[in-house]
C-alpha cells in the first residue's frame, strides 16, 4: 500500500513538471505597469516556439530624472521547454530579458525587466545619452486566435444573364 502511495505521488510530481498544453496563436496582455506584452507561440516542428515578442516598457531614468516610454518587438526563436522559461533580447539600443511559463494554455505569466539608451535632452543634436531601468515586474498574457478572415467582395460583380 504504502508502495502504492509512493508511486502515485511520483508520477504526479512529475506530470506537474510537464509543460502544459500550448497552443499556436498570439499570447497578448499587460505587464504590472500597464504596459502592453505579446508573444507568438508556433509549432514549426515537433516543438512549440516562442517566436515574436513585443514588450513596451516605462524605464525610469536618474539624470535628468524622467520616464522613457519604449517599445520593441524581436525574434526570439526558442523551444518551449517544461516549466520556467529564461529569455533574453537585445542589442544597441534595449536589453529585455525575463522568465515566462504556461499557467494553462490559454494563459501566460512570467517576469520581465528592461534597460533603454536613450538621448539627454537639452542639446541639439543630442551629445549624450543615458541609461533608464523598467523595474522587475509580473506579466500575465492570454491566448487569442488568428482573427478570420472573411472575404469581401474587391469590386462589383455584373452577371449578363440571357433572357428569351
Amino acid at each position: 500500500m504504502i508502495r502504492k502511495i509512493i508511486l502515485t505521488a511520483a508520477a504526479t510530481v512529475l506530470m506537474a513538471g510537464t509543460a502544459q498544453a500550448q497552443k499556436v496563436g498570439t499570447y497578448s496582455g499587460t505587464a504590472d505597469d500597464g504596459t502592453f506584452i505579446s508573444f507568438s507561440v508556433t509549432k514549426p516542428g515537433a516543438s512549440f516556439q516562442f517566436t515574436n515578442g513585443d514588450v513596451n516598457f516605462q524605464a525610469a531614468c536618474t539624470n535628468p530624472a524622467r520616464v522613457a516610454s519604449e517599445g520593441w518587438g524581436f525574434f526570439l526563436g526558442q523551444n518551449i521547454v517544461a516549466g520556467a522559461n529564461p529569455f533574453h533580447s537585445g542589442n544597441d539600443y534595449y536589453d529585455t530579458r525575463g522568465t515566462m511559463h504556461f499557467v494553462n494554455n490559454n494563459t501566460l505569466s512570467g517576469t520581465i525587466t528592461s534597460v533603454t539608451a536613450v538621448f539627454v535632452p537639452g542639446a541639439d543634436p543630442p551629445v549624450k545619452a543615458q541609461f533608464c531601468k523598467s523595474a522587475k515586474q509580473g506579466f500575465t498574457l492570454h491566448w487569442a486566435a488568428a482573427p478570420g478572415r472573411t472575404q469581401q467582395p474587391t469590386a462589383t460583380v455584373l452577371e449578363k444573364r440571357r433572357t428569351n
